[in-house]
């Protein structure tokens, strides 16, 4: 494994502590601002909100294919296309890492699809008055975005996600307005993640003004190979994620994944204090290069709404640490 990349920490989380998940990242959130994400084990005790049926959405896979953005590069664009290359999607057979990569870059002359659908304000979870169990639709209303109020809270919805088959590619994307965010994987293949932390955002940008691309690093218009990374000295963490497993991402952080199999997962993001103390929020929203859809970009947070008084206030009230809370089970950074 080159020395550029890292394996993200695991962390194991218990019944209580998974009642209020954002305080728990926020006890962890060094871990979380070194690595840029880190994955975190339900305890056998942890309960979710989970629906019993069957998760039979009917959704069709994007319009999209990833193409080379030139020939010398193993760095891949996302193009809309007018039907799906059903071959395509039987083209990655291996999905073990290293033959993923190569068969990739190996397939020039073949439309290779990403095979990947999403449906926004749609959750697998049950929304629940009861603490108990874990609920994704509490997480916005726990973290930092509640100063806001409510009539920006439930803006902040579920967004589940749908790999269509082995070879299944979710491009590179980043949280709205820079966010944190969680990821859960219901069921299905294990998806293999590449994360690069939000220090690591200029160095990637520099290498793609060098190959002469506008593409933007946060609308999933970008999937690239991780061996361009180590090429080049860019710091990244990889992991696999599987089912009841959840990814944290940390403000500001780039991800890309791609699963082994059909699979169910969904996310939703959320802010910490220090969403506004490092200076994420004041990131200038610029029109996309990527020339993105206009329905797709949502609207900016605006930053007055918190106030420091106001954020000292939830600190102290929602996120207090004490000396009785357990260190971390730290299973390690090398697990996968």
């Amino acid at each position: 494994m080159s020395s550029i990349s890292i394996d993200i920490p695991t962390l194991q989380i218990n019944g209580n502590d998974l009642q209020n998940f954002v305080r728990f990242i926020y006890k962890h959130e060094k871990l979380l601002k070194e690595f840029g994400a880190i994955k975190v084990q339900p305890n056998i005790d942890c309960q979710l909100a989970l629906k019993k049926r069957k998760k039979n959405l009917p959704l069709k896979p994007i319009m999209k294919k990833i193409v080379k953005i030139n020939e010398n590069v193993n760095i891949y664009s996302t193009q809309t296309i007018d039907h799906i290359n059903q071959s395509s999607q039987k083209h990655f057979v291996e999905t073990d890492e290293n033959n993923f990569w190569s068969c990739l870059s190996s397939s020039n002359n073949v439309q290779q699809d990403l095979n990947i659908s999403f449906s926004s304000k749609t959750s697998f979870f049950i929304q629940r008055t009861s603490c108990e169990n874990f609920d994704l639709h509490r997480v916005p209303n726990q973290s930092l975005l509640k100063l806001a109020g409510r009539k920006l809270t439930n803006q902040f919805v579920p967004c589940v996600k749908r790999a269509h088959g082995s070879g299944a590619i979710f491009p590179l994307m980043s949280a709205q307005q820079r966010l944190f965010s969680i990821d859960y994987h219901h069921e299905g293949g294990d998806h293999h993640w590449y994360i690069i932390p939000s220090h690591q955002r200029q160095a990637l940008q520099n290498l793609l003004d060098e190959q002469n691309s506008s593409l933007c690093l946060d609308h999933g218009q970008l999937f690239i190979d991780p061996s361009i990374l180590d090429k080049y000295h860019i710091r990244y963490q990889r992991t696999i994620q599987r089912p009841n497993e959840f990814i944290v991402l940390s403000a500001g952080a780039l991800a890309q994944s791609y699963a082994e199999d059909t699979s169910w997962s969904e996310s939703i993001n959320f802010a910490l204090p220090s969403w506004i103390e490092d200076g994420h929020v004041n990131i200038p929203f610029l029109p996309c290069q990527c020339h993105i859809q206009q329905n797709d970009v949502f609207d900016t947070i605006d930053i007055a709404l918190f106030k420091q008084e106001l954020i000292e206030k939830y600190v102290a009230s929602y996120l207090n640490i004490t000396s009785n809370d357990e260190p971390p089970i730290l299973i390690g950074s090398s697990f996968c």
